[in-house]
């Protein structure tokens, strides 16, 4: 299992080689699947890895809220992200996590 660099240094490169890898949000003991739907760059940024968003898609229910997040990619262990819901689209409820 590989694991994630430290917030700072993650970049878009790290989600662009798990676009394929299994997501789940785990909180309370429940686990609920995501998947990466897009991958955006931002522009300039002072962090190291950059300015770039990212959106998961999940199941339209339940909806979670606006908070931090415990997420666990398959053979990349866990890390946890600030997840915001900004709507659905055909396929479910998306969520963003802004890296700036």
């Amino acid at each position: 299992m590989t694991s994630w660099p430290d917030m700072q240094d993650i970049t878009i490169a790290d989600f662009e080689a798990r676009r394929q890898s299994a997501v789940k949000l785990v909180a309370e003991g429940e686990s609920m699947p995501l998947e990466i739907a897009e991958i955006n760059p931002m522009g300039q940024s002072q962090r190291e890895g950059g300015a770039f968003s990212v959106v998961l898609r999940g199941p339209r229910e339940p909806v979670v809220d606006q908070a931090t997040h415990h997420l666990v990619f398959e053979d990349d262990g866990p890390i946890d992200l600030f997840l915001v819901p900004v709507g659905e689209d055909a396929s479910g409820m998306l969520y963003e996590a802004v890296f700036t």
